[in-house]
């Protein structure tokens, strides 16, 4: 299949690309005249940073999936991508050059090295695939595949006919649907079931089958396989019943037996672990920045009744597991008791409690609650490691009990303090459609997402958009 013989080229390309990256670096260097030929050897701070380049770079273009040729991708979404594989770059070339004292080399120099970079890193990506577009529409470097198929085949073969640039060639089709017969058969050779399968992969050249019925049975698939392997030819098993609601199963091994699995959560384990690094590093320097902000509230709160500054309520966080979820607090002390006399108030469906104008809400809480400034200590349940900056927001026990059991599986990532919901209307927005969104989060989950949802986050939080 195209795609076993392109992993080599991907890692090529992901060579080719730290390469230019590098090239990148220097020119920025040489046009800026920090490096010449006569100085090149005076100062090892522009080798540092490029030793540095060639592991965080590669990382990077792994976990965005640069290597590719990209070619059912669009072109804003290359762009796209390198713009926010710049922006981790870049911060980590910044972080090193902070470290390691690299004075000799101007901080500005970063930003016209990102600039350049993403310019010759995109159009590279974009002259590639147009090379091989173009190519492909005069023939070169194609296989030719026959389908065995049935009604549910056709959205697949009509797929295969209107992405020419996937490097597919439809040599023929084994059925017996008169659908198909009636769609196809004037663009294709129509084979029946009955027809000897051996003799016409033998006769024909035939580089893949694709086996996308419906309905199938074990022994004849085995046969299939069987038959194909005989003579080098590719088998594909193309089936809806190996996806259960859009969740695309991957191929794993346990004792030399292979598994399909099917995972409903992020499970990418490098891009994760920058998440986490983020929520650390992120959060230990914004309360760092915040702490004097978070002592005048603290203030404000004590002297407007004198009870405790921080609300702590016990939350569902990542699998079930309880923690104390830290808020500055922003009702009277004693809120929870009065509760239950204004259950009728409750304006959100669902299993959830809120009212705009809560009675409860204190004049210092108010201001809070208008400019998100209530969650601030949360940041601290970050660091610890209870939650992380974007997630799905941490229910409590109360509410875990009246969601349905599909529900449930908001809990399976870490809770966050703020996600697609919290940008997207607060309130205003009904119960399901918020457990939709949650699920959408976790389903689409990558860095660039919780990267948008940030800076998303901030302009709420300028706006005043809380509640």
């Amino acid at each position: 299949m195209i795609k076993e013989r392109e992993s080599t080229f991907e890692r090529i390309n992901v060579v080719i690309q730290i390469f230019w990256t590098l090239i990148c670096f220097y020119a920025v260097l040489w046009f800026k005249g920090i490096v010449s030929k006569e100085n090149v050897l005076e100062t090892q701070d522009h080798l540092i940073l490029a030793i540095v380049i060639i592991p965080v770079w590669f990382l990077l273009l792994e976990m965005y999936e640069m290597g590719t040729m990209a070619r059912i991708q669009r072109y804003r979404t290359i762009l796209k991508k390198y713009i926010f594989l710049h922006l981790i770059g870049t911060v980590i070339l910044y972080l090193v050059f902070h470290i390691f004292n690299l004075y000799s080399i101007p901080g500005t120099i970063f930003l016209v090295f990102g600039v350049a970079n993403i310019f010759v890193l995109s159009m590279q990506k974009i002259a590639g695939r147009m090379v091989i577009n173009f190519f492909r529409k005069k023939g070169y470097n194609y296989r030719t595949i026959l389908i065995i198929a049935d009604e549910s085949s056709i959205p697949f073969i009509q797929q295969i006919i209107e992405t020419d640039r996937w490097g597919y060639r439809i040599r023929g089709i084994v059925t017996n649907s008169e659908k198909i017969q009636n769609e196809f058969g004037d663009q294709y050779p129509i084979h029946p079931e009955s027809e000897d399968f051996e003799h016409l992969i033998d006769e024909k050249v035939i580089d893949e089958v694709f086996f996308c019925k419906h309905d199938f049975d074990t022994n004849s698939i085995r046969q299939l396989i069987n038959e194909c392997r005989e003579i080098g030819v590719g088998f594909h098993l193309h089936n809806k019943v190996l996806s259960f609601g859009g969740i695309a199963p991957r191929l794993t091994f346990l004792n030399r037996q292979f598994f399909l699995s099917f995972r409903n959560t992020p499970e990418n384990y490098i891009t994760l672990q920058i998440k986490g690094a983020i929520d650390f590093f992120l959060s230990l320097l914004f309360l760092t920045m915040v702490s004097p902000f978070m002592l005048l509230i603290a203030l404000l709160i004590k002297m407007e009744d004198g009870g405790p500054i921080i609300f702590k309520q016990v939350r569902v966080g990542k699998h079930g597991r309880l923690f104390n979820c830290l808020k500055f607090r922003t009702m009277v002390v004693n809120a929870e008791e009065m509760k239950e006399k204004l259950m009728e108030l409750n304006e959100q469906d669902g299993p959830v409690f809120k009212i705009k104008n809560d009675p409860r809400i204190t004049k210092v809480g108010k201001f809070l609650r208008k400019t998100s400034l209530d969650e601030l200590p949360q940041f601290i349940n970050v660091l610890i490691g209870d939650m992380s900056i974007v997630g799905p927001r941490p229910p409590v026990p109360s509410e875990v009990k009246l969601y349905k059991r599909c529900l449930i599986r908001r809990l399976s990532v870490t809770p966050g303090i703020t996600c697609i919901w919290q940008v997207s209307g607060r309130n205003n927005i009904p119960f399901d459609k918020w457990m939709e969104m949650d699920m959408q989060y976790i389903d689409n989950w990558s860095l660039t997402l919780d990267f948008i949802i940030m800076l998303k986050t901030l302009k709420v939080i300028l706006n005043h958009d809380g509640q």
